[in-house]
């Protein structure tokens, strides 16, 4: 099953001989167009245009983590300038650790909720039991005593779901920019 995958990926992606990575080629016009046009930033911290984002990003989603990539950026020939060439390639960087930044503080609140969820968790559970041993039940009594029961499994359950379900699609993410990061960035002129 995983040579067809593979056999797959290379019938879309080209795959260097050397590295064995998967290559992502994108074709320009300028420079310019690796950049969001209505960013004024100077280049090294730049955004990235979000369709061109939005295509690295998918062309990685593809591509298994366990597999290296290169972005490969093609522009006309009479265009070649090296220091035009080696500022995109920092902003590039530059603009993918940003984001993983970002993801880190989403995964540290995310933490730090799941932290607070299970607190309160254990404290309405704990509460609910110490009630329910005093015994001289009444009505009001019991509804609380179920009520933070509820309110105990109802904030585990959000502790549970925020781990395993919303932030493993973070950290996916992480990984993934994490893997842009570590990819070469080359520009072939034609």
């Amino acid at each position: 099953m995983f040579s067809r995958k593979k056999n797959y990926l290379k019938q879309i992606y080209k795959q260097s001989p050397k590295t064995m990575r998967f290559i992502i080629e994108v074709s320009l016009d300028n420079y310019n167009e690796v950049f969001n046009g209505w960013d004024p930033s100077p280049i090294k911290r730049r955004d990235i245009e979000p369709e061109l984002l939005n295509y690295i990003e998918q062309c990685a989603y593809d591509i298994p983590l366990k597999y290296g990539i290169e972005l490969n950026f093609h522009l006309p020939k009479n265009l070649y300038n090296e220091k035009k060439e080696n500022l995109t390639k920092v902003a590039l960087i530059n603009n993918f650790k940003f984001i993983t930044h970002f993801i880190n503080r989403k995964l540290a609140l995310y933490y730090r909720k799941i932290l607070v969820y299970i607190i309160l968790s254990f404290s309405f559970l704990a509460a609910g039991f110490l009630i329910k041993q005093h015994g001289n039940f009444d009505v009001v009594l019991t509804t609380l005593i179920e009520g933070l029961y509820i309110g105990g499994w109802v904030f585990l359950w959000e502790a549970f779901s925020l781990f395993f379900f919303s932030s493993q699609e973070t950290r996916g993410k992480l990984k993934r920019y994490t893997r842009f990061i570590d990819s070469p960035v080359h520009f072939y002129y034609q």
